[in-house]
């Protein structure tokens, strides 16, 4: 005793410490002591629910971009001057409507020739029926002139070539070509979807529009996107990618648009990619119908949802409780009493559990709602767990109170 007196005397802050420790465990005593008679208070508040149907979904969470369904990447596949650019970027076109033309004179002079020779290999052909010609004549003539068709539907098709049309209904993204300018030909036209499902709609449609090819070296003399039909580009992590399959229906949180979304999966990639370590796979969400507001590069969350049941009786999971046999049951209301009713459940989802049976629609269940006591779970006068030096359990002293000074206890500990 004499030995913890003479360490006070030595160290004055030490005798402050060893009140602050009896201030907390007055602290503690007060503190559990009001918590223990709040028990009423902090208890669990319940309501009333009538159980009815409703629809109970699950899903997995995928984030991506907006992208137009289609992209038509148009280059004139005949060489020649650019006689004409009727369109601009942003400019809307419909589907056939001419985008430009270069020079087709010596283009519609070999339609010309190859008809002329044409006329002239089908009277072949006529003046072997009526001159009994042998059956090598009648061959050769015949020959010639389906050789003369060849010739006038390429001639044709050349023609029809001098003039760039857009395949589809959409928008111009670009325009790369000016009055004047010499093309090659060289290039071809590319026609592709913006997803991994892109049908490439239109390709090869209309004049101008030239066989297809899966890329080009570089920017399209005229780029025209859809505007009434997108997809999402989106990825799923390797943990979710099992769940869903193609057909799922989703519904997408577009950045820009007013409304959700909805929209069906597509096709879902076989091969990862990794980002920070963690796989992801792609997934194409075709966007049902043309909503409005949506643009190309918007960012977009996705639920795919890949088990829906509707029409089904479904209760708030929290009214659920587990017996001691393992089973779960629901305290139902009958005739103004609480009675315990054992339940079957099947899908759980967003809070809410389906019943597959024990109960029926119409009937009513107690549903806890945990409710705190005022002051956030403090004590009868509304103070809250004693704040400053924290015990184990989150404990502190009262007032926030420290040594004098900011002093602590030599190495953490209390008393000598």
């Amino acid at each position: 005793m004499r030995t913890i007196r003479r360490r006070v005397r030595t160290h004055p802050w030490l005798a402050a410490g060893i009140a602050i420790v009896v201030l907390a465990g007055a602290g503690f005593g007060t503190y559990f002591g009001v918590r223990g008679g709040d028990k009423a208070s902090a208890a669990t508040a319940t309501t009333t629910q009538t159980v009815s149907t409703g629809t109970i979904k699950q899903s997995v969470s995928a984030t991506g971009t907006l992208a137009p369904a289609s992209e038509e990447e148009l280059n004139f596949t005949v060489s020649g001057n650019v006689t004409k650019v009727s369109v601009a970027e942003g400019q809307k076109v419909t589907k056939g409507q001419a985008l430009a033309t270069v020079d087709s004179a010596s283009l519609a002079a070999d339609v010309a020739q190859a008809e002329a020779t044409v006329a002239n290999d089908q009277a072949k052909v006529d003046d072997d029926s009526s001159n009994s010609a042998s059956d090598t004549q009648v061959a050769a003539d015949n020959a010639a002139l389906t050789a003369a068709n060849n010739q006038l539907a390429s001639a044709k098709s050349q023609l029809a070539a001098a003039t760039l049309t857009s395949p589809i209904d959409g928008v111009v993204a670009s325009v790369n070509l000016t009055v004047g300018e010499s093309v090659s030909g060289s290039s071809s036209s590319s026609s592709s979807g913006s997803g991994s499902s892109g049908s490439g709609a239109g390709a090869g449609a209309g004049a101008g529009a030239a066989s297809s090819s899966s890329s080009t070296s570089s920017d399209p003399q005229i780029l025209v996107i859809s505007t009434n039909s997108w997809v999402v580009n989106a990825t799923v992590d390797a943990n979710s990618v099992d769940l869903i399959k193609k057909g799922n229906q989703a519904q997408l949180t577009v950045t820009g648009a007013t409304a959700t979304v909805y929209g069906t999966v597509s096709s879902i990639g076989l091969v990862s990619s990794a980002t920070s370590g963690t796989a992801s796979y792609p997934v194409v969400v075709d966007v049902t119908g043309a909503p409005t507001g949506l643009h190309d590069g918007a960012n977009v969350t996705a639920t795919l949802i890949y088990k829906q049941l509707s029409n089904v009786l479904v209760i708030p999971a929290t009214a659920l409780h587990r017996n001691s046999a393992g089973g779960q049951y629901v305290e139902q209301v009958k005739n103004g009493k609480t009675v315990q009713t054992t339940v079957k459940v099947g899908l759980s989802s967003g809070g809410q559990t389906q019943i597959t049976s024990g109960l029926v629609a119409g009937d009513k269940i107690v549903v806890p709602q945990v409710r705190l006591p005022a002051g956030g779970g403090a004590g009868r006068s509304g103070g809250s767990v004693p704040s400053g030096v924290q015990f184990p359990g989150g404990g502190q002293f009262p007032g926030g109170g420290q040594f004098p000074g900011g002093g602590q206890f030599p190495r953490g500990g209390v008393g000598g």
